[in-house]
């Protein structure tokens, strides 16, 4: 299989012997030899029995292979089953044997055999076609004789009963007209039928037996008579089929090969009122069943199928977790295959899907669990498809779950759901599949929980129990507000870049870079340690540039990008992690991470919790931030107020900086006009957000605590109301107005963390 060419598997028998892929050639081989051996003695049937797919129709080919070399047997091969009715299978049955019996190269003795055949068979069948066509015309002729003679009855008078009569004349003409045309045929056919009759009228049924037990008893070969596919006939087809077996084929140099699942055609004999295991055992005088397919045999059959498959999805195979594939199959899948046509059902759509899946540079999906949804799929479809209504339970993705007892025994309701929609044979498998596939569920089973690290390799490997990714499995497709993995595949490679990594991020939205963010924090382990400086000054660089918004579902991407530094700095030494940020900053000073990486570190240790760098590093990271820091405020009042982040900066300066009063002091010296003052004032707006039923509201505010922090509460008054004589734009004048707010709460005695509504 290539890159290009997608093949089926089919589930047809094999043919030959060099197919055989389950040591099968052997047995095959044993049974022609006894068969070809059968010659000079009476008829001879053998059953070769196995379930379905077992590969009878295999061995029975391999066997006719060898026959056709040793010459042995002349082979006759008769799928009744091609045949619906009785009448039909019978005649069918003695056409197909003279018929090859007179093939082109035939002697003598075979025409006479052949011709001898087919008139035992114009004997058995004579009376059976002037039955069925008299059956098709009673009901018509009856009918119109009823209708007259209805009508006779209450008629009275000479000139009523003329009518009737008249009535009835046409009542059975117009019955009969559409039949006549037909009935002319019928008995132009029946007369060549009966001529036929008369000329053999001079032998009975017995001497015709007693003509072909000599003319077949003569042969140097016997004559072979395969019938396969019997446990697909009806029972009436069945109970046809062994009599005509039984009764009219009981002669020398003859053998029968059958061909059935046992079980099947003993219901459908009882079906037709016989004991099925008593009448077969009448009929056939040697009974074999097909060999057992060990699992090792069948398994290295599939594995064949699975490594093909991989070896044309590289993708795939780059993130194929050997160890997961070991536990998933042996736990779950095997018990599902107990036969090859199994295996080949299995394998016909796994490729496909595969190449649905497969990616542009990474696969979109984990190969093991799409592997075993297939398996789901192709035996289970019905607990297959019942999966993704179930999604935020089986990715314990639902808003506002809690893992308690409620929770749990709903859980457990939900999976014996799904585990019984399955056939019956299958429901073990099934289960276990499903504990497999969905371990953040183990808490349920098995009490045991996983933490985050853990939850974020699961999601770099495209596992199922995802919430993130689960759809694509079901969908089989990357749904378009999915991120594909090969966007994150592409940013884990430019990771050595900061600019070709910072440009592909910030090319998408915010709430967007939020969630790429969010998925990297998985491949944290895979961003080259060798590279570490590169790597610090990409995220460095990063942090500058995303957006700033924080969601209710997601931190701010600039929070994001702080918290993959820090994971990427638990790979190194403690000692060595804060001179590795420090170098970095120094070739690409990003303060907005480095303000994130302070303030987590501080969280921490007020916590009581061992923070991310220790003391000495710590303190010489606080210092080269708040040295940076003076740098951009002093070089430039104006833009360092237009910036965005400025407020926290200040925040900062008072928090680490001399006196605890440093940020307040800038302020005081450079807020010395009402463009800077505005400024300021804009950089203390925070924005509240509220759900009512279906709507948000989002409300705009200033504490009156920062205003007095950053710049005394007086000072802000004063030019609150020197702004009051000068003209303002829309931004300018509803700043202006929430300060005006603030003053007003604070001056009204109210908290100062309150807000108006």
């Amino acid at each position: 299989m290539t890159n290009d060419d997608l093949q089926f598997a089919h589930d047809r028998p094999i043919r030959m012997q060099q197919d055989d892929l389950l040591d099968r050639a052997g047995f095959a081989q044993r049974l022609a030899l006894a068969i070809s051996s059968w010659r000079n003695q009476e008829s001879l049937v053998i059953s070769l029995t196995g379930s379905w797919g077992s590969g009878k129709s295999s061995v029975k080919n391999m066997a006719l292979e060898y026959l056709s070399v040793l010459k042995g047997c002349q082979v006759i091969e008769f799928n009744p089953w091609q045949w619906a009715g009785q009448d039909k299978l019978s005649s069918a049955f003695f056409e197909e044997i003279s018929r090859v019996v007179q093939r082109k190269d035939s002697t003598e003795a075979d025409k006479q055999l052949a011709k001898a055949l087919r008139r035992y068979e114009r004997r058995l069948n004579a009376g059976a076609g002037v039955l069925s066509n008299t059956a098709k015309w009673a009901p018509m002729l009856l009918g119109s004789a009823l209708v007259t003679t209805a009508l006779g009855t209450v008629a009275e008078g000479d000139a009523a009963q003329v009518t009737i009569w008249a009535v009835s004349a046409v009542s059975w003409l117009g019955s009969l007209a559409p039949w006549l045309k037909q009935g002319a045929e019928w008995c132009l056919s029946r007369s060549k039928i009966l001529d036929q009759k008369v000329k053999d009228s001079e032998l009975t049924l017995g001497q015709i037996r007693a003509q072909l037990q000599q003319l077949l008893s003569a042969r140097d070969q016997p004559l072979l008579i395969v019938l396969d596919d019997l446990d697909r006939l009806s029972a009436e087809q069945l109970k046809a089929m062994f009599q005509l077996v039984k009764a009219h084929m009981d002669f020398a140099n003859v053998v029968f090969l059958l061909l059935f699942q046992r079980d099947t055609v003993e219901q459908g004999l009882q079906r037709a009122g016989f004991d099925g295991a008593d009448y077969l055992e009448k009929i056939i005088q040697v009974p074999f069943s097909v060999p057992a397919i060990s699992a090792k045999q069948l398994e290295a059959v599939l594995f064949e199928r699975l490594d093909a498959i991989l070896s044309a999805e590289q993708q795939l195979q780059q993130r194929f977790d050997k160890g997961y594939w070991d536990q998933m199959f042996q736990r779950g899948m095997r018990p599902f295959f107990g036969n090859l046509r199994h295996v080949y059902r299995y394998a016909s759509t796994l490729a496909f899907h595969c190449r649905l899946l497969r990616g542009t540079e990474v696969a979109e999906v984990n190969a093991v669990d799409l592997f075993a949804l297939e398996c789901l799929r192709v035996f289970a479809p019905e607990t297959y498809a019942e999966m993704p209504r179930h999604k935020g339970l089986l990715t314990s993705s639902e808003p506002f779950a809690r893992k308690d007892d409620p929770q749990r025994t709903r859980v457990n309701q939900v999976i014996d759901q799904m585990v019984n929609l399955a056939p019956r044979l299958h429901r073990p498998a099934t289960r276990q599949l499903l504990q497999e596939m969905f371990p953040n569920l183990d808490w349920v089973f098995k009490n045991t929980h996983y933490d985050q690290t853990t939850q974020l390799r699961w999601l770099v490997h495209s596992r199922v129990c995802c919430d993130e990714v689960f759809d694509r499995y079901f969908e089989l497709s990357v749904p378009e507000q999915d991120l594909p993995n090969s966007l994150l595949h592409e940013l884990a490679r430019r990771i050595t870049d900061p600019e070709a990594f910072t440009t592909l991020l910030t090319s998408h939205e915010e709430d967007r870079q939020a969630e790429i963010l969010q998925r990297l924090l998985g491949w944290v382990d895979e961003f080259p340690i060798e590279q570490s400086l590169t790597v610090v000054q990409t995220l460095l660089r990063a942090g500058e540039r995303v957006g700033r918004r924080m969601s209710f579902t997601n931190w701010s991407p600039r929070v994001q990008v702080a918290r993959l530094l820090r994971l990427f700095l638990e790979r190194h030494e403690k000692a060595d992690r804060s001179d590795l940020v420090i170098e970095a900053f120094s070739v690409c000073p990003g303060l907005v991470v480095m303000e994130q990486l302070l303030a987590a570190d501080y969280a921490q240790r007020r916590k009581g919790d061992i923070g991310n760098f220790d003391d000495d590093g710590l303190e010489n990271l606080k210092n080269l931030y708040l040295q940076s820091l003076r740098q951009v405020a002093n070089r430039d009042p104006d833009a360092f107020l237009a910036n965005e982040d400025h407020a926290s900066y200040l925040y900062d300066l008072n928090r680490y900086g001399e006196g605890g009063e440093e940020g307040r002091r800038w302020v005081e010296t450079n807020v010395t006009s009402s463009t800077r003052f505005l400024c300021f004032a804009q950089g203390q707006i925070n924005r509240r957000t509220s759900l009512t039923g279906d709507s948000m509201t989002r409300t705009d505010y200033i504490s009156p605590s920062a205003l007095e922090q950053m710049l005394g509460l007086e000072r802000c008054a004063e030019w609150a109301a020197r702004l009051d004589l000068i003209e303002l734009n829309e931004v300018q004048a509803e700043t202006l107005a929430l300060v005006k707010d603030a003053l007003a709460r604070h001056a009204r005695g109210e908290a100062s963390d309150k807000w108006s509504e």
